[in-house]
């Protein structure tokens, strides 16, 4: 029995050592040895990549349809030109500011291609909860409330808001009380904190107040996003400040007085050395007629305004509008004023635009016109007034006059249109209201910068979804854990066939 016993225990023995000497044993072992070479190399990579995109962004691809993740060439372009040390603060570790939500992962993507853009732009993340002491070295900003990023150059700073990133949508907050972020404006806010930290000298704009004028906070928004310094005086308690460039009344009810309207002319003289303009949009429901010391400021300069609207009759200058004789687009009449337009093809929109009439062409210069199919519509136009039975001829929408001598030049700038400055007409994307209007007191002021009316962009995106975010989510799944383990498997169905060759 012993016998018996020891032959299939020797012969068992004899088999396994076998087989590890034989070919299929030896193939099986590269086989598998290859593969966890095959599988730490991929772990390797998929570390590497991570590295990399985390340092330098701009390697992540974004297949959005309308690049959400990708700065503007606007923004690019600025940036690259920077000549003075920018920093930007992120006031809170990169994972939480990207916890807020997609919006937030966004808006971080954004930020850190700017980076990557400029050797001038330097991004820190803080976290004020371990660094208390940060908070020191900026003693004009209000610490009590919660900011999200502060945009350095020098001795300059200045913070950045939930609110000056991220539209919101009301009806949510105002039913259920929680922020529903519907778009961004991440690029404008970083963009513009940057030029007005960059620019050492500001140029003053007073808005005039006292004759019921409307309210015009759009577009002086637009101005100091774009390194304007803007005050609001009235003439009745106050006055402009010396180093006011531009005044500028917005829809007045009322006429202005004797004495402002001696204070103005005398401003716009500047006692021989000029430098200043006045900047002009009249009220359209009140008679022209009662506005005579205004009038008599405008005569002064080559200019009127005529008490009625243009009116458009050609189909090709008409707005998609209810009123589209009355909102209607406007031409580029001076090219003078349009050489730092990012798009000159994109025309501007005036709203219910009174006419205004150039008195002395060696003064005066139009700067936006109609078709030459437009006619004026009466103010009190009744309801046979028909416009085939009127004089058609190109209208004038805007214009500049200009008295100057060897010191320097004024200007008084009429646009005949205040609805020209509306919220509606200034973010439009289809009209070139804010890049004209902001590139025409760029020009008057001799400012070399070219206007930033970046434009937001919504995250939201059925064409096609995957985000740079996704696709590196996607990438690492599939480096972590779908090809390894693929490789494992095919590896492992190959060992057994083999071994059951």
């Amino acid at each position: 029995m012993n016998n018996n016993n020891s032959t299939p225990t020797t012969k068992k023995k004899g088999s396994l050592k076998a087989f590890f000497k034989s070919r299929k044993a030896k193939k099986g072992s590269l086989a598998i040895l290859l593969t966890a070479l095959f599988i730490a190399a991929i772990v390797l990579l998929n570390i590497v990549t991570n590295l990399l995109t985390a340092r330098f962004p701009a390697l992540s691809l974004d297949l959005t349809k309308s690049s959400v993740f990708e700065l503007q060439e606007d923004s690019k372009e600025y940036v690259k030109d920077l000549d003075k040390k920018v920093n930007i603060y992120i006031l809170q570790e990169e994972a939480d500011f990207e916890s807020g939500g997609e919006y937030y992962v966004q808006a971080n993507k954004l930020i850190r291609q700017l980076e990557q853009e400029s050797s001038n732009i330097n991004i820190k993340y803080v976290n004020l909860t371990t660094n208390p002491t940060f908070t020191s070295k900026y003693p004009n900003i209000d610490w009590t409330k919660s900011h999200l990023i502060l945009v350095e150059s020098g001795d300059d700073y200045r913070v950045i808001d939930a609110e000056d990133m991220f539209e919101y949508d009301q009806e949510s907050y105002y039913y259920y009380g929680t922020y529903e972020i519907t778009s961004q404006h991440i690029e404008q806010a970083v963009i513009t904190a940057i030029l007005n930290v960059t620019t050492e000298e500001k140029v003053k704009v007073t808005v005039l107040s006292g004759q019921g004028e409307e309210d015009c906070s759009t577009f002086t928004t637009l101005l100091t996003n774009n390194a304007y310094e803007v005050e609001e005086v009235s003439l009745l308690t106050g006055e402009i400040s010396k180093d006011s460039q531009f005044v500028i009344i917005f829809d007045p009810s009322t006429d202005i007085d004797d004495d402002v309207y001696t204070t103005l002319s005398d401003w716009l003289y500047n006692g021989g050395d000029y430098g200043h303009t006045l900047v002009y949009l009249p009220n359209d429901q009140t008679p022209q007629s009662e506005f005579k010391n205004i009038n008599s400021l405008l005569e002064e300069w080559g200019l009127e305004v005529e008490d009625g609207y243009i009116y458009e009759t050609d189909t090709n200058y008409m707005t998609n509008s209810q009123y589209p004789n009355l909102i209607s687009i406007f031409d580029y009449d001076n090219q003078d004023y349009t050489e730092g337009i990012k798009d000159s093809s994109i025309p501007v929109v005036l709203f219910y635009s009174l006419p205004v009439r150039i008195i002395d062409s060696s003064a005066a210069v139009s700067l936006l016109a109609s078709s030459d199919s437009a006619v004026v519509l009466p103010r009190d136009a009744d309801e046979n007034w028909d416009p085939n039975d009127q004089t058609q001829e190109k209208l004038t929408g805007a214009a500049l006059a200009t008295q100057s001598n060897e010191n320097g030049s004024s200007h008084l700038l009429l646009i005949g249109s205040y609805d020209a400055w509306s919220q509606s007409a200034l973010t439009a994307h289809s009209f070139n209201n804010a890049d004209y209007f902001i590139n025409l007191f760029n020009t008057i002021a001799d400012r070399d910068e070219i206007g930033i009316t970046i434009e937001g962009k919504s995250i939201d995106n059925t064409e096609l979804s995957i985000t740079s975010q996704g696709l590196s989510t996607f990438i690492s799944v599939m480096l972590r854990y779908v090809i390894p383990v693929a490789i494992l498997l095919i590896g492992l169905i190959v060992w057994i066939r083999r071994r059951h060759q």
